[in-house]
C-alpha cells in the first residue's frame, strides 16, 4: 500500500465539516436545532433573526437558563450534551436534541458566536468561532439565557454554499422550520424578524388552535375538528380539517410525535387513508396531530436530522390515527369527493335545472364593494346575479359537405340507456354520448374564450374578504395580478403581505376566497414563468366540470338537442377538458363486422 493511500485519522476540523453535511442541511436545519436547544433550557420566549434567507445570518435569541464559561466551552465541542447519561436514556428521552454534535457542526462551517449567562452569574460569556477554531473566549454582559449568531454559513466549504439556493427558497423554508417549532410549542412566545421586518409575534398561549389561528389565519380554523381519540396506550389530539377544505400540498399537514416534529410512512399513510373517501385525490386537509404513547415505543435516532421516527407498533398506531381522523370529520353533512351511483329514478323533491346552451347577454356588473377601514371577520355572502350562461353567441360552422363531416350532422335521438348515456343514429353509424362530458367541453371553450378576450364578468362579494397568504404565495400573487384581474379576481393589496378580494370569477362563484387563493398561488409558484396560464386552464376545466350537468341530471329532448348542436361547434368535441370522451361512435361498417355481415 502506498504512503498516499494509508489509513490515517482524519483532524477534527474534517471531520467537524464532514458532521455538519448529515446535521447542516442548509439554513433552516441550523435554526431548527438552535430553536432546540433554547427548548430544552426552558425558554419561555424566543426570538428569530434571518438575513438574506439565513445565508448571511441566523440569530436565534432566548431567556432560558443560560451557561457559565466551562458549560458554554463544552457545547461547542463534539458530542458533548447535558441530555444523556448513558445508552439506555435514549430509551426515554424527551428533550428535543441529544446528539450533542449540532453546535460543534454549525460552528466548524459558520462565523459563529456564542453569548450566554445565567441568572445569578456576574457576567456572562461571548465564545467567537470562524470555521471551527475559537477565535476568543471574554466576558460579556448579557442577560439570562444565550443568543447564538450563525454568520456566512458554509463560507469555507466552497462546494456546499453553492448548492444552497435563492434567499426566497432558503428563507421559505427557515420560516417553515419555525413554524413548525412554533406550533409544537404554543406555550412559548415566539418572535420571527427577515431582513429587519417582524414577520410573527406569537403570545404564549395554552390552546393549540389559537396558535394555529395566529400563523394560518381564521379561514383554516374555521375548518378545523378536534381529535381525541385513543386505546389506552396510542393516544391521539390535535386538529383535523373537515373536507373539502384542502389545498394542493402539505404545508398545512403537521406531525407532531410526543411533542417532537417528526413524520413516519406509517403516520403519512394513515392520514392519507382517514381522507381517502372524503377528498378528492391530489387534495390535502389541514392537520395538526399530536401523537402520545410511551417514549420506549418509539424510536427519534433514526434520521440525522431527526425528522422521522419509527415504532415499535406501527400497526396499533396506524390504526388508532386513522380512527381518530374519521371520528373528527364524520357527521352527518360530510360530503364525499366520490359521485353517488346512478339511480334510474327521477328525484320527485327537486326536478332537474334546466340548462341554456343558447346564447345569452352578459349578465349585469358586479356589484360596488366597499373598501373597510378594517379586515372583515365575517363570511362572505356571494351577491346574487343572473343564470351563468354569459357567453357569447358561437361562431356559425360550416355546412358539411362530404365524408370528412363531423358524425352529428345529421342525427336522430334514439333513447337514453342506463348510466345516462345518451344513444344517436345517424348515416354513419350508432353515437354514445356522455351528456356530463360533452357539456364539460362547451362550457370550457366558451369560458377560455372570454378568458382569451379579456371580459370575465365578476361576482362581487359583501363584505369583501381579508386574507393573509405566506410570504411565498404573496410574491407570487404580486407577479401575476393583472392576470388574475383579467381573469375576473377583484384583488388588491391590503398593507403588509395581506390581499383584500373584493370579487370572484362567475364561474368561481361559491368558492371560499381564502383557500382559493392560497390554491391559485401555490400553482403559480409550483408552475414556473408559464404557470399562469396553465393554471387558468385547467382551473376553468375543474370550473366547467363542477357547473356541467350532474349524472343523475336527466335532460329533455329540447336540451340534448342543443346540446349536441353546441358541442358540434367546438373545436375540439370528441374530448372533454379532463380528457375523457365525449362521444363514441360505432360505425355502421363496424357494427356489420361483429354481426358477421362482412
Amino acid at each position: 500500500m502506498s504512503s498516499t493511500s494509508a489509513i490515517q485519522l482524519l483532524p477534527d476540523a474534517v471531520i467537524n465539516q464532514i458532521a455538519a453535511g448529515e446535521v447542516v442541511e442548509r439554513p433552516a436545519a441550523v435554526l431548527k436545532e438552535l430553536v432546540e436547544n433554547s427548548l430544552d433550557a426552558g425558554a419561555t420566549r424566543i426570538v428569530v433573526e434571518i438575513t438574506d434567507g439565513g445565508r448571511r445570518l441566523i440569530r436565534v435569541r432566548d431567556d432560558g437558563v443560560g451557561m457559565d464559561r466551562n458549560n458554554a466551552l463544552l457545547a461547542i465541542e463534539r458530542h458533548a450534551t447535558s441530555k444523556l447519561r448513558e445508552l439506555q436514556d435514549l430509551d426515554s428521552i424527551r428533550t428535543m436534541g441529544f446528539r450533542g454534535e449540532a453546535l460543534a457542526a454549525i460552528s466548524a462551517v459558520s462565523q459563529f458566536t456564542l453569548i450566554t449567562n445565567r441568572a445569578d452569574a456576574v457576567a456572562g460569556t461571548e465564545i467567537l468561532i470562524f470555521g471551527g477554531r475559537i477565535q476568543d473566549v471574554r466576558d460579556a454582559g448579557a442577560p439570562p439565557g444565550t443568543e447564538i449568531s450563525v454568520r456566512n454559513l458554509f463560507f469555507n466549504v466552497p462546494a456546499r454554499r453553492k448548492f444552497m439556493r435563492t434567499a426566497q427558497t432558503e428563507f421559505n423554508h427557515a420560516r417553515q422550520a419555525f413554524l413548525l417549532e412554533a406550533l409544537a410549542n404554543p406555550g412559548v412566545a415566539f418572535i420571527l424578524r427577515a431582513d429587519d421586518e417582524e414577520l410573527y409575534h406569537l403570545q404564549p398561549t395554552d390552546s393549540l388552535v389559537e396558535r394555529i389561528r395566529d400563523l394560518y389565519g381564521e379561514e383554516v380554523t374555521r375548518h378545523l375538528r378536534p381529535l381525541d381519540f385513543g386505546n389506552g396506550i396510542v393516544e391521539v389530539g390535535g386538529y383535523a380539517g373537515l373536507p373539502p377544505f384542502s389545498r394542493l400540498d402539505r404545508e398545512w399537514q403537521v406531525i407532531f410525535v410526543n411533542g417532537r416534529p417528526a413524520g413516519s410512512p406509517v403516520l403519512n399513510f394513515a392520514v392519507q387513508t382517514a381522507y381517502r373517501n372524503v377528498l378528492a385525490g391530489g387534495r390535502f386537509a389541514p392537520i395538526f396531530l399530536r401523537l402520545e404513547l410511551p417514549q420506549d415505543l418509539v424510536d427519534v435516532n433514526i434520521h440525522p436530522a431527526k425528522k422521522e421516527v419509527r415504532f415499535r407498533r406501527p400497526t396499533e398506531v396506524r390504526d388508532v390515527v386513522i380512527e381518530a381522523i374519521r371520528m373528527a370529520i364524520s357527521g352527518p353533512e360530510l360530503p364525499s369527493a366520490r359521485p353517488p351511483a346512478f339511480d334510474p329514478q327521477p328525484v320527485a323533491t327537486r326536478p332537474p335545472a334546466a340548462i341554456d346552451l343558447s346564447p345569452a347577454q352578459a349578465p349585469p356588473p358586479p356589484a360596488p364593494a366597499v373598501k373597510p377601514s378594517m379586515p372583515p371577520a365575517a363570511p362572505p355572502v356571494a351577491v346574487v346575479q343572473p343564470a351563468l350562461d354569459w357567453t357569447p353567441p358561437p361562431a356559425p360552422v360550416p355546412e358539411a359537405t362530404g365524408p370528412a363531416a363531423s358524425p352529428w350532422g345529421d342525427y336522430r335521438l334514439l333513447d337514453r340507456i342506463r348510466g345516462g348515456y345518451v344513444v344517436l343514429e345517424t348515416d354513419e353509424g350508432l353515437v354514445l354520448m356522455d351528456p356530463r362530458s360533452a357539456h364539460e367541453r362547451v362550457l370550457y371553450e366558451r369560458l377560455m374564450i372570454a378568458l382569451e378576450e379579456g371580459r370575465v364578468p365578476s361576482q362581487g362579494l359583501l363584505p369583501p374578504i381579508h386574507v393573509q397568504p405566506s410570504p411565498t404565495q404573496t410574491q407570487a400573487l404580486r407577479k401575476h395580478m393583472e392576470l388574475l384581474q383579467k381573469m375576473g379576481f377583484g384583488l388588491a393589496e391590503f398593507g403588509s403581505g395581506s390581499f383584500l378580494v373584493d370579487a370572484l370569477p362567475v364561474w368561481l362563484a361559491g368558492s371560499e376566497p381564502g383557500p382559493l387563493i392560497s390554491d391559485i398561488a401555490d400553482g403559480l409558484m409550483q408552475g414556473g414563468k408559464g404557470s399562469a396560464s396553465e393554471w387558468a386552464g385547467s382551473t376553468i376545466a375543474m370550473a366547467a366540470g363542477r357547473q356541467a350537468v350532474s349524472l343523475q341530471q336527466e335532460l329533455t329532448d329540447p336540451e340534448l338537442h342543443a346540446l349536441v348542436k353546441a358541442l358540434s361547434q367546438t373545436e375540439m368535441p370528441y374530448m372533454s377538458p379532463r380528457g375523457k370522451p365525449t362521444i363514441i361512435l360505432f360505425s355502421t361498417r363496424e357494427l356489420n363486422r361483429k354481426f358477421g355481415r362482412e
